[in-house]
């Protein structure tokens, strides 16, 4: 596989996983992971290995009605993809995004395309402002 190859695979994994998001699928987020990963949300604590993500994954889940992550940019280079987001959510079902935050996510993959590290930048006092759960365990 080149490494144009490669970059590309990594961008579709990046792609996938996010997409589990919008339909909120914990389980489609988690196949493009490694055992071992980790998610790093700045400036809280490092969650790791894939059944801890999950489980912070799932809580997000549970008090959303509806998630998009509206992709603004998607490229990769070696083993990382940097994405810029706008990450919607709606709370109560009323079809109006009751927040709509601004995040830069950096992933790095493993040789074999999957997600070993998970790195997101955002305000999380608008987070917390807008109605996100506490991430804190």
């Amino acid at each position: 596989m080149t490494n144009e190859q490669k970059i590309a695979r990594n961008e579709g994994v990046v792609r996938a996983f996010l997409k589990g998001w919008d339909e909120r699928n914990v389980d489609i987020c988690m196949a493009q992971c490694t055992e071992d990963m980790c998610y790093l949300n700045q400036p809280l604590e490092a969650i790791r290995g894939k059944e801890k993500v999950r489980q912070m994954i799932a809580s997000i889940f549970l008090p959303a009605k509806k998630v998009e992550f509206k992709l603004i940019h998607c490229f990769g280079h070696e083993n990382k993809v940097i994405t810029e987001r706008v990450d919607q959510w709606d709370w109560n079902g009323s079809g109006v995004w009751q927040l709509a935050l601004k995040v830069c996510g950096l992933f790095e993959l493993t040789e074999n395309g999957k997600i070993i590290e998970w790195r997101e930048y955002y305000d999380n006092d608008e987070w917390t402002r807008c109605g996100g759960p506490s991430l804190i365990a």
